[in-house]
């Protein structure tokens, strides 16, 4: 079997640059590098703009700091321009031409915030320089969230949580008009310059359930401060919902992946590398990930099998009764238990740091339902 180097050998210039840059091997010194200076560019560009807003450090420090504004543009334009070029790699983007694929990639929302990072540079060119401009330097923090899986995660967490947090939207809207609509009818009258008409109801009960207080807001009748009692504690209903929903959800995820599984690192898997982009998309959802150190034993012989294994990065061993077995990135293990549903009839040691794929059981026969040609692969 091929090794990491030969593999990276016969690779073209943009398929190599795509693995680096779309972290096809999670472990590449070159893509963790490049990560690195991406963002400690990031960081050093934003700290940069705050301090220019101070006077005596623009004063002293001015043309310094425009330098590594300079220099910072100057990498992101780079990695951008890379990131379009390799877009065709992209294994969403194969059926594409290269330019429909580019122009695709260019549109999707992590490219967009790249392309925004590059916008201030424009600004500062074609109108008169000032304070403004200066901190639209800023949106280039938001560049971090390509480089934080938790943050994906989350992204991925609230868009499956979203009818349980559009309950929630309903709900705090409900109390927010009725608590509007009745301190309105009881303290209008008294009030009639801050509570006379809804609008400005609800700009009250807004600043209640938000803040926790009325500000200079306070109501003068008794049935108007039970009002505020209930809104007050309604508010505290409000916000806890969404953040149980959130944090309980987040604190799962992240327990149950040691990191987080992209559509890349699926499609690289040689037994999915055929499917269509809605098949690997739904395996993405379907697999968990696990991160082993060296020496871990995965799974032993005579254990139950509760699922297989895809190996992302990384090496193992697989020892059985005849002899040893040693398997890397892009093989499997674990599939006979699953078939044969008798026994674990190996041994399976990390040789080295490895990321696997975990796919269930149950996942694994669903699958394999679905896709009999996997099935038949798997057998094989």
């Amino acid at each position: 079997m091929a090794t990491e180097q030969e593999q990276r050998d016969g690779q073209s210039p943009r398929r190599r640059v795509f693995e680096i840059l779309e972290h096809g091997r999670r472990r590449e010194p070159a893509s963790r590098a490049i990560d690195w200076l991406l963002v400690v560019l990031v960081v050093a560009n934003v700290v940069a703009t705050v301090a220019h807003t101070v006077p005596d450090i623009a004063a002293r420090h001015g043309a310094a700091l425009q330098l590594l504004d300079r220099v910072c543009v100057l990498v992101f334009a780079v990695e951008y321009l890379a990131r379009i070029w390799v877009a065709p790699e992209h294994p969403l983007l194969h059926r594409h031409t290269p330019a429909g694929a580019r122009v695709r990639f260019a549109a999707t929302p992590l490219m967009v915030i790249d392309a925004l990072a590059l916008l201030p540079l424009l600004l500062e060119l074609l109108f008169p320089r000032n304070e403004l401009m200066l901190l639209t330097r800023l949106v280039r923090f938001l560049k971090l969230a390509r480089y934080s899986p938790a943050l994906a995660t989350l992204g991925r967490l609230i868009a499956s949580e979203r009818r349980a947090l559009l309950a929630c939207v309903i709900i705090f809207t409900g109390i927010l008009l009725a608590a509007a609509a009745a301190m309105h009818v009881v303290e209008g009258a008294v009030q009639p310059d801050k509570l006379g008409d809804m609008p400005k109801a609800i700009w009250w009960a807004a600043s209640m359930l938000a803040k926790i207080g009325g500000g200079e807001l306070a109501p003068l009748t008794t049935p108007g401060r039970i009002i505020a009692a209930i809104t007050v504690m309604l508010g505290i209903v409000c916000f806890a919902l969404p953040v149980a929903i959130i944090g309980r959800g987040f604190y799962e995820e992240i327990r149950r992946r040691d990191f987080v599984v992209t559509f890349a690192m699926v499609a690289r898997v040689p037994l999915f590398a055929r499917l269509d982009a809605a098949a690997i998309a739904s395996l993405v959802g379907m697999l968990r990930a696990r991160t082993v150190p060296a020496a871990t034993t995965i799974i032993r012989k005579g254990g139950r099998g509760d699922a297989m294994y895809f190996i992302a990065s990384g090496r193992v061993e697989v020892e059985s009764a005849n002899d040893k077995v040693v398997l890397q990135e892009g093989d499997f293990f674990g599939e006979i238990a699953l078939l044969s549903r008798e026994p674990r009839s190996a041994t399976v040691t990390a040789l080295r740091p490895t990321d696997l794929l975990v796919l269930d059981a149950d996942d694994f026969l669903r699958l394999v339902d679905r896709l009999p040609d996997i099935g038949a692969k798997v057998q094989a």
